[in-house]
């Protein structure tokens, strides 16, 4: 019976391990925006150029087990006043060259009315490790001609005082909202 137990164990954990999947960003059909507030009545908007990302799944259909890592390269950032870019690169904010990458950790998100998710997970900025939130939205998952293709819609609303970045302060609002619009891709073995 021991034996028995153990092989119906064993073929369990097989079964879950091969159910996994592995996906990429797509960085080209993908964009990471952000906006912040600016003398209480406008808005600076940029955007990240270079970032990567992995989803681990167990189920298309239900992402509460996914394990999503996501990397920013800091210095990849872009705003329209390359003046603003400088200060925002510098030592001043970001200190891309002492901390070049914004890092997003989860291994576990829940499943809302409004069928969105919410990850909960660990945000790095600026050498600074906090939890943070992110709301995720599946915008639909189907087979190409070039594979398997997952969307997700991602926002979230970080405090940059939580992280240190005080430059700008009071004019520039503490509340920077970064959105994701991800295209996802089904790693396979002949990539």
């Amino acid at each position: 019976m021991k034996q028995l137990s153990l092989l119906f164990i064993c073929l369990c954990l097989c079964l879950s391990v091969n159910a996994q999947e592995t996906w990429n960003v797509d960085n080209p059909h993908s964009n990471l925006r952000f906006e912040v507030g600016w003398e209480d009545f406008s808005m600076r908007t940029g955007e990240f150029k270079v970032f990567e990302g992995t989803m681990i799944t167990n189920s298309r259909e239900d992402l509460t087990d996914a394990a999503i890592e996501f990397t920013v390269d800091a210095a990849s950032v872009d705003v329209i006043a390359d003046r603003l870019a400088g200060h925002v690169k510098s030592d001043k904010f970001l200190d891309v060259e002492k901390y070049p990458e914004i890092k997003f950790s989860s291994n576990k998100a829940m499943k809302n009315a409004d069928g969105t998710y919410t990850a909960k997970g660990k945000l790095t900025i600026h050498g600074m490790e906090k939890d943070q939130e992110v709301t995720i939205k599946v915008t639909g998952h189907k087979e190409t001609k070039k594979g398997y293709i997952y969307g997700l819609n991602v926002s979230l609303t970080v405090n940059r005082m939580d992280y240190g970045l005080d430059w700008g302060s009071p004019r520039l609002a503490e509340n920077i909202i970064l959105v994701g619009h991800l295209l996802y891709k089904l790693e396979t073995d002949r990539e």
